[in-house]
Parts: structure tokens; C-alpha cells; sequence
């Protein structure tokens, strides 16, 4: 499969509302104009595209990712039993995939597995995390820790198919850059569809049932991504053969910044592991981060360019001055009454 030529040239336009609009042109302007632009769209980047696009971050990324965020409190308090302090503690674990998705691209870049270079990654993070949902879904859970590497495996589907599937359209866009806002368009719209609609109905179903049942959905959800990506729809194309081995030269061109996406790989799988083995040990894990935070600023500033590396230190820094009391937080909100007596006590559907 090879996605739609473009029509750099003679591309249709972007619908307006003819001179001297009435009514019905109004009216039928949001239909007109959205037909209009899908038109564009699958003109331009083909329908198999637009599924794979649309099952990524209407399901996988809106939902999936959403349905992760929302259920976590009323499931850290209703199925695990634990305080708001363990409760961030397992999500700052289940989170860590996100901060390896530099390594997670190397990797790809450099090796194709099964002879692809981002189709079978996508595969294998689908069912992973398709098995850590049953899982969550299936087995009585009492631990945090276990949980917390469940959603690991959960967050880890997410982050890979997420960062790959970025990697293409970005590459589609470069192809293509007359139409490069219509793909971030589409991509976002997608997104924000699929956190509407796990806001709808995760805190209801929290507030009726236990939060466990919630997984039995994801399942389905997880599994998803799995079908186009076998299909083909990524257009993610087989490496020729003698090829298949690692790419040297990749990593002979760029040593640092490969180097320093495998080191910062390293100590995120290495702050999840502190994290679980000093699990209620808070001195431990400030250390350990704060420690890792000046090893990871100094190394960008040695082996990034510096404009990089400026922008990194800027968003880290930013981030850790932003205090995050949301664990303490999130309880104290959603408390019953005799646990804060006179407190708002949202349920979960309001407070979602």
C-alpha cells in the first residue's frame, strides 16, 4: 500500500461560504466544510492512513490513555484500597513508558524487527498491553505494585504505537507540506473526540461498579490498533532483504544523541524500579530523582545541540516547579463525609 498521491497543484480548495451567503449555506457551511476537508485529507494520504490515524488517537490515545488517567483514583480507593500517597507513587510507575520513548524510536530506527521498522513494534506493544488489561480485568488485584506494572505494560502499548505512528505522519507531512495542517487537524480532532467520550462514562461507571470492570473495556480497545497495523494501513514498508540486522550507521552518524536517549531510558526504568522496591520510602526516591534529574540536564547540555538541549532543560525545569499535589488532592475532594466531614465529597462522574 502506498498512500494517494498528492495534488500539490491543482488541489481543491478549502470550502468558503459563496458571496452573499443565505441561510442554508450557513446551515449546511459545518457539513460542506468538513466533507471539504476529509475530501482533501484521503485525497492526499488515503483511506487505510485515515484508519490507522483514527484508531490511534480516537481509541487508543483519546480513550484507551484517557480511561488509564480517570479510572486511577476511584481504583486506587474503591479495588486497591491504598492512600493518595501510594496511589501517585503507582502512577508515577505506570507512567515511566512515557519517558523512554526516546530509546523506544532508536531502537526502531536502528533494528526492524520482523523486518519492519514500525509495524511489528506496534504489534507486540498491542498485545502487550491487551494482556496486562485482562489482567487488571480478570485477577483480584490487591497490590499496588502490581498494578502499578500492569498499567506499565498498559502505558507502554500507548507511548510506542503513539510515538511510531507520529513518526509516520510526520513523514507524510514532510512529503507533503501543503497539507501538513490537515494531518495535525485530523490527528488532534481524533484525540480530543476519544477524551470526550471516556469522560462520559468512566466516572459513571466508577461511581455504580467496581472500577475493575473498567478494564474489561480497555481490553477491546487496547487490541484495536493491532488490526490496521497487521492490514498494512501504517504503509509502513518491509525492509529489503540483507537489511534486516541492525543499522550501524544510524548510530555511528548520531552516537550522542543515541547514547543519551538510552541513558535517559536507563534511569527512567531505573526510577520505576526504586520507586517499586522503596515503595513507601519517599527520601529514597527524591534522591534517586534528583540525582538522575543533574546527570540527565548535564549530559544534554555535553551531547545535544544546544538549542535542544536549551528547550529540554526549560520544560523539565518548568515541570518540577510546577508542585503536583494531586494524590492528596484527588482524595480530599472525592472523601466521604465520614472521612471529611462538611468536604465537597464529589462523586467520580463530577469530579472526571
Amino acid at each position: 500500500y502506498d498512500p494517494i498521491p498528492g495534488q500539490e497543484d491543482g488541489e481543491e480548495e478549502e470550502y468558503t461560504l459563496p458571496a452573499n451567503a443565505g441561510v442554508g449555506d450557513y446551515m449546511a457551511h459545518p457539513y460542506k466544510a468538513c466533507k471539504n476537508y476529509m475530501d482533501r485529507f484521503l485525497a492526499n494520504f488515503g483511506w487505510r492512513f485515515a484508519i490507522q490515524l483514527g484508531v490511534m488517537y480516537t481509541i487508543v490515545k483519546g480513550i484507551l490513555s484517557s480511561i488509564i488517567g480517570l479510572v486511577q483514583l476511584s481504583y486506587c480507593k474503591k479495588s486497591l484500597h491504598i492512600d493518595g500517597t501510594a496511589c501517585q507513587t503507582m502512577g508515577a510507575i505506570a507512567q515511566t513508558p512515557w519517558a523512554i520513548k526516546g530509546a523506544i524510536g532508536v531502537v526502531s530506527d536502528a533494528y526492524p524487527l520482523f523486518g519492519y521498522h514500525k509495524s511489528s513494534y506496534i504489534i507486540v506493544a498491542g498485545c502487550m498491553g491487551t494482556a496486562a488489561f485482562a489482567y487488571l480485568a480478570a485477577m483480584p488485584v490487591q497490590s499496588a505494585t502490581v498494578a502499578a506494572i500492569a498499567l506499565f505494560c498498559a502505558n507502554y502499548e500507548i507511548a510506542t504505537a503513539d510515538l511510531l505512528c507520529e513518526g509516520k505522519y510526520a513523514e507524510l507531512m514532510q512529503s507533503k507540506p501543503k497539507t501538513g495542517s490537515t494531518m495535525v487537524s485530523y490527528v488532534w480532532g481524533c484525540f480530543q473526540i476519544g477524551s470526550l467520550i471516556a469522560a462520559l462514562f468512566v466516572g459513571p461507571m466508577a461511581d455504580a461498579y467496581n472500577p475493575q470492570i473498567i478494564f474489561w473495556v480497555c481490553m477491546p480497545l487496547a487490541a484495536s490498533i493491532i488490526i490496521p497495523t497487521a492490514l498494512g494501513f501504517l504503509a509502513d514498508k518491509r525492509v529489503p532483504e540483507g537489511k534486516e540486522g541492525v543499522d550501524w550507521a544510524l548510530i555511528q552518524e548520531y552516537p550522542k544523541i543515541v547514547a543519551f536517549c538510552l541513558i535517559m531510558a536507563l534511569v527512567a526504568m531505573g526510577n520505576a524500579a526504586i520507586d517499586i522496591i522503596f515503595f513507601d520510602e519517599h527520601m529514597w526516591q527524591a534522591i534517586y530523582a534528583i540525582s538522575a534529574a543533574v546527570l540527565l540536564s548535564v549530559l544534554a547540555f555535553m551531547w545535544l545541540p544546544r538549542q535542544l538541549a536549551m528547550c529540554n532543560f526549560y520544560m523539565f525545569f518548568s515541570s518540577v516547579l510546577y508542585i503536583n499535589i494531586r494524590g492528596a488532592q484527588d482524595f480530599w475532594f472525592t472523601a466521604d463525609e465520614s472521612c471529611v466531614p462538611g468536604g465537597p465529597a464529589f462523586d467520580y462522574t463530577y469530579y472526571n
